[in-house]
């Protein structure tokens, strides 16, 4: 008897495939076999590639069997937002669970001032059953055996960060209708997976498209192969130079880390940003070196991301990056008035805008028990519920601006190096408020809100949205799909670690929050009025060029630059940017609407060939232990390979 595919059927096939391909997915991301620095993450793109090849053979010869569109958008939501949590989250967040325990003996300090207060559920306190784990040498069936070891940590962390990316999940059901259909959003960063869930689509046959996939995917596994035999000459696309090397005296050298290098996948997907925003990037860019070199002749030391760590410290960027993002926040949310109104409606009636959505209201209630589920879990460890709710309060506004952000002009990466909460408790003096157990119980669950933020969940579920209203998948069944990648996700992300530990041994924390958590511990923190002003002026900035964009259409200088890039956030790529602005502005003045078109189909084919060499290189890795090429900025044996 021949089997039918409903679309319930389609729907659980695509949610075994998903669990099915999550373990690997989630190794990929926890062995740091390739960067999760960029907007595209590599293991989710790279299972969509070898599915969409399969599919190309069971609609040849089974037919029936063949993924349809719906199936493979669902397929790639699931792991596109798990692989984010499995990936920066679990790669920062999870040495800290047991280090501090089995590192004790190596900082005294932190034996006697933090491990005793952090949460006994989160952390270990005692590392005598971790030593297999910390030497290494065993298999896959040896770190399942021995879970029962990690279980209070891993059912714990799986809840808080699961409690977290829920109510980003209701956020994005709240307003992906009016950020989706009636903004009418770009979305750039989804036009290859699009592509690949379509196997129909007219692209498939440009002969741009696979010129420069032949080309880019020729000098990828030539770098491959010159990696493992340095006689072969190497094509450099990734780092070229460091213009910091080049200013070794003071002030020059004040702008730190500057690298020079393409990364062809990231100037490609920069192809797709509206020329306005380039420009603005690479302006700012500028503007903020110049700053740090400023800063350093008026006696204020710059580190690598100038001005400012966990820490606050002048020309307070993190600081004017918070206050920007506040004011791309208000900025959303004014723009939206006539739409929440609508929404508020549908939520005291408990009706739904179309049949096949998620009623508002349900969504609403997802968000306020997210919160309180979030303020028991901060009551249970010791913390204020008030504090905890206004700390993932005060996150859930950044990581909602930055959605919409990457929905409306998709930048290749939004790296905001070391930005957080904990910058605006420090600048306004609220940590004077808190006792020493409380900072280090705040600082230690949520650390990874003040990290980086490069592989951060929230922008993948509303691409996920927005890629199924594409094809016909109802909302409601996204809202599920992702609901369950977010909880599989967290625990499946840390068990990859803990194997990731049986296998080559648990690495030590980077120290980064506890040495950050002592400075603020012994050197208390007054109102910083320098570091509220400097939010003040990053909300202005962004209040400004929005009046003046209003007023003069095709004014040059775009808020959303200001905010990316006052913030490490495209330091790896500003040299790309500029190839980009030239070759697309070039192009757009004397070719036109074709021209540019042609100029997409190119910046598909480069970013397809990436990650179809990534593919393989880092198939080779994990298959043989051995280090090979990657198209990454962080490379796999370091930042020049």
């Amino acid at each position: 008897m021949a089997i039918t595919f409903t679309p319930r059927l389609r729907f659980l096939r695509a949610l075994l495939i998903s669990l099915i391909l999550l373990p690997i997915n989630a190794y990929w991301a926890a062995d740091v076999l390739v960067d999760v620095i960029f907007s595209l993450l590599v293991p989710p793109m790279c299972s969509l590639i070898v599915l969409a090849f399969v599919n190309i053979f069971l609609r040849r010869y089974a037919r029936r069997w063949a993924f349809s569109s719906g199936e493979l958008v669902l397929i790639y939501a699931f792991l596109s937002v798990a692989t984010a949590i499995c990936a920066e989250w679990m790669n920062i967040n999870y040495p800290y669970v047991y280090s501090y325990a089995m590192f004790a003996d190596q900082n005294p300090w932190n034996r006697e001032n933090i491990l005793p207060r952090l949460p006994d559920w989160f952390y270990f306190k005692d590392a005598s059953q971790l030593q297999d784990f910390q030497r290494g040498g065993f298999g896959l069936s040896y770190a399942l055996s021995h879970l029962h070891i990690f279980a209070k940590p891993l059912v714990a962390w799986t809840l808080l960060f699961g409690l977290v990316c829920t109510a980003m999940l209701c956020i994005n059901t709240l307003m992906r209708d009016q950020w989706s259909r009636r903004e009418k959003l770009a979305f750039p960063i989804i036009q290859v997976p699009m592509l690949l869930t379509r196997p129909d689509a007219p692209a498939w046959k440009n002969r741009y498209l696979w010129g420069a996939f032949a080309v880019m995917f020729a000098i990828d596994m030539l770098n491959g192969v010159s990696f493992l035999y340095p006689s072969v000459p190497m094509i450099k696309v990734r780092f070229i130079a460091n213009v910091n090397e080049w200013l070794p005296d003071p002030p020059w050298n004040a702008i730190g880390w500057t690298p020079i290098g393409i990364f062809p996948y990231m100037s490609a997907i920069a192809v797709f940003m509206p020329t306005d925003l380039l420009f603005s990037c690479i302006f700012f860019f500028f503007l903020r070196k110049a700053i740090q070199i400023v800063m350093l002749m008026y006696g204020y030391e710059q580190g690598v991301f100038g001005g400012g760590w966990l820490v606050p410290s002048p020309p307070y960027f993190s600081e004017q990056t918070w206050g920007a993002f506040f004011g791309l926040f208000v900025g959303a949310m004014i723009s939206s008035r006539s739409y929440l109104r609508e929404l508020w409606q549908h939520i005291k009636a408990n009706t739904a805008p179309t049949p096949h959505e998620l009623r508002p209201r349900y969504a609403l209630l997802g968000l306020i028990l997210s919160l309180v589920g979030l303020g028991y879990i901060g009551l249970l460890s010791g913390l204020s519920p008030w504090l905890v709710i206004a700390y993932v309060g005060v996150f859930l506004i950044f990581s909602t601006a930055l959605t919409r952000m990457r929905a409306q002009l998709g930048p290749p990466s939004h790296e905001m190096a070391f930005m957080g909460p904990h910058q605006l408790v420090l600048g306004f003096g609220a940590n004077q408020m808190l006792s020493q157990a409380d900072t280090v119980r705040i600082y230690h669950l949520f650390f990874i809100f003040n990290r980086i933020h490069r592989s951060h969940p929230m922008p993948y579920q509303l691409e996920a949205y927005k890629m199924g209203e594409s094809v016909g998948v109802s909302a409601r069944s996204l809202f599920w799909t992702m609901l369950i990648a977010i909880f599989a996700g967290v625990a499946v992300g840390q068990i990859a670690y803990i194997y990731r530990g049986y296998l080559r041994g648990a690495p030590a924390a980077w120290g980064e929050i506890g040495s950050a958590t002592r400075q603020i511990i012994e050197q208390p923190h007054p109102v910083n009025v320098a570091a509220i002003l400097a939010v003040v002026t990053g909300f202005a900035v962004v209040m400004l060029l929005d009046a003046i964009r209003f007023q003069v259409p095709g004014f040059p200088l775009h808020p959303v630059g200001y905010a990316l890039s006052m913030n490490f956030g495209v330091d790896y790529f500003w040299f790309g940017l500029i190839i980009v602005l030239v070759i697309k502005s070039f192009i757009q003045r004397y070719y036109g609407l074709k021209g540019y078109e042609k100029l997409r189909m190119v910046a598909i084919g480069i970013i397809l060939a990436e990650f179809t060499a990534e593919l393989i290189w880092s198939s080779i890795t994990m298959g043989t232990q051995i280090a090979t090429y990657s198209i990454s900025i962080n490379g796999r044996l370091g930042w020049q390979q």
